[in-house]
């Protein structure tokens, strides 16, 4: 077996024993959301493998025809659950990246099928907003009549997620930092450490990850396959950041350990950091998955689980 096809047996592994453990396995969203997310991603890679290998010729069609159904796929995640809205940083980094290309040299061919990249992007982080809105808008239909109306309805942007959230939830910036909700901080930092830590190395340490997914051989990855890499690899680091730094500061932190589930990045890495082949090892990004730390967090993982089980049963959190 190959560095990268064990790198990815080994990330589907992890998958299967995220902290997520129960809820993947119940009537939660977790499971479709992750599907979803992770088929949307496949769709754009795919999306990219054919615009970095084209070079300007008609194959960028194609690549705009993945973008699209990346977008779609992303837009079910997020009808599913709504931090699913965060895939569109991907769309909007490309659209800026795409917008400046397309300022920057003028190429005949090159340049109108740039500006068919740049449509299709639009078109793909569009659909991803529709979704977002789109249960806004039949809640907006259902409550905000003339002859009744809920206080959220005469809000600038009229959210009812938001508005449940805080007025039943208190969920809000910084409104869950109290003392008792240290012991729920605590349960979620594993994760928080993990998602962010695994997002600032993809952005600062892409070279040496890449070593590692082709054991440190230099011949290993074409030009275009480079390339391909490190754009998915920034793409990805984004939304997961955003994610953890929400959950830190606006959510019901503990519920990290389950949304977790559907970000693919932190499982790349540790899967790398697991098969590392290359001259020096890749460590996750100073030195956090060193030696043995990788496998003692994922030993934290499974043993989660368990606790997990128990306090679910309970009526207790993680829920």
């Amino acid at each position: 077996m190959t560095v990268k096809r064990r790198i990815a047996f080994t990330a589907a592994c992890l998958h299967i024993i995220s902290p997520a453990g129960l809820f993947l396995s119940s009537p939660y969203g977790e499971s479709t959301f992750a599907f979803t997310a992770f088929v949307g991603l496949f769709c754009y890679i795919r999306a990219l493998q054919q615009y970095y290998k084209s070079a300007g010729d008609p194959s960028e069609l194609t690549s705009a025809a993945w973008t699209v159904l990346s977008g779609f796929f992303f837009a079910v995640s997020t009808l599913i659950r709504s931090n699913g809205l965060l895939h569109g940083t991907i769309f909007l980094a490309d659209a800026i990246h795409t917008i400046h290309s397309l300022s920057a040299q003028c190429k005949g061919l090159r340049d109108t099928l740039r500006s068919i990249r740049l449509l299709s992007v639009i078109f793909a982080g569009s659909l991803i907003a529709v979704a977002f809105a789109l249960p806004q808008a039949i809640a907006y239909a259902e409550f905000c009549t003339v002859t009744s109306s809920r206080p959220w309805c005469a809000r600038t942007i009229p959210s009812i997620y938001s508005w449940v959230q805080k007025e039943y939830w208190n969920v809000g910036f910084l409104s869950y930092w109290t003392p008792g909700n240290i012991p729920l901080f605590l349960l979620a930092a594993p994760m928080l450490v993990v998602l962010s830590t695994t997002a600032l190395s993809v952005t600062f340490k892409s070279n040496q990850m890449l070593a590692s997914m082709t054991g440190g051989t230099k011949q290993s990855s074409r030009a275009a396959d480079i390339a391909c890499f490190k754009h998915v690899a920034l793409q990805l680091a984004l939304p997961q950041l955003i994610l953890a730094i929400m959950a830190l500061t606006s959510f019901h932190v503990q519920i990290i350990n389950r949304i977790s589930s559907g970000c693919a990045l932190w499982y790349i890495v540790l899967a790398i950091a697991v098969n590392d082949c290359s001259p020096g090892g890749f460590d996750g990004g100073w030195g956090l998955f060193r030696g043995g730390r990788t496998a003692v967090v994922v030993r934290l993982m499974a043993g989660y689980a368990i606790v997990q089980g128990g306090l679910y049963a309970s009526f207790l959190p993680p829920a």
